[in-house]
């Protein structure tokens, strides 16, 4: 890979984190409302029982709608938590993680956890559960194509989890999260990038 690659999407990244980071709070919640909706669509008759998601930052789509919607037919919902060696473990969500009261907490950086070393908030441990065993795990973009080819935010984290678990029979569907403008025509794909099976925007879904 050489400089002008490494400039290209090291600025594409940036570009596309800022552009998110301007969206309004009233912009927010209407993205939230669609993807809430278009998840559910997704969702179906899928007997979901372990769902992993994540608390939104940095102007990432938020998906506290369809986790509530998930939390009300029982399905057991997990968090991700950063570990020492590049990995990710997902720990089991408080039951309130995704209330309205518990956001409001969060916005107003009030809540029952801890920042890890990157500042995003983690829950405090509870329990954890293998990403093989989860149903589903929903993540968040900061670019992708039609091919399903993901743009993250650089550091590898969700790349290892989706590596390790294409490598298995039985695996969960793997879902990307991002605002529909966050489309790029085409990414160049590394060997270690990972795609997802499907992508879910405010603005619908598409599988590769």
């Amino acid at each position: 890979m050489d400089f002008s690659f490494k400039h290209t999407k090291h600025a594409l990244r940036q570009h596309l984190r800022a552009q998110r980071r301007q969206y309004s709070a009233a912009h927010q919640q209407r993205a939230a409302q669609r993807l809430a909706y278009y998840l559910q669509r997704l969702v179906g008759q899928h007997r979901w029982q372990h769902v992993a998601l994540y608390w939104p930052s940095d102007g990432e789509i938020d998906p506290s709608l369809f986790a509530r919607y998930l939390q009300r037919r029982g399905v057991r919902l997990y968090l991700p938590v950063v570990l020492q060696r590049h990995g990710l473990r997902f720990v089991e969500a408080p039951a309130q993680a995704f209330s309205v009261r518990h956001r409001q907490q969060l916005r107003q950086q009030r809540w029952p956890g801890k920042r890890n070393r990157y500042g995003l908030r983690e829950p405090i441990g509870r329990g954890a559960i293998a990403a093989h065993q989860l149903d589903a795990l929903l993540m968040p973009l900061v670019g992708f194509d039609r091919q399903g080819q993901r743009l993250g935010m650089g550091g590898g984290f969700y790349d290892r989890v989706v590596a390790r678990l294409h490598r298995r029979v039985r695996r969960p569907q793997l879902i990307g999260l991002a605002h529909a403008t966050q489309e790029h025509t085409q990414l160049v794909s590394e060997p270690w990038d990972q795609a997802v099976d499907v992508v879910v925007t405010d603005a619908g879904h598409r599988r590769r």
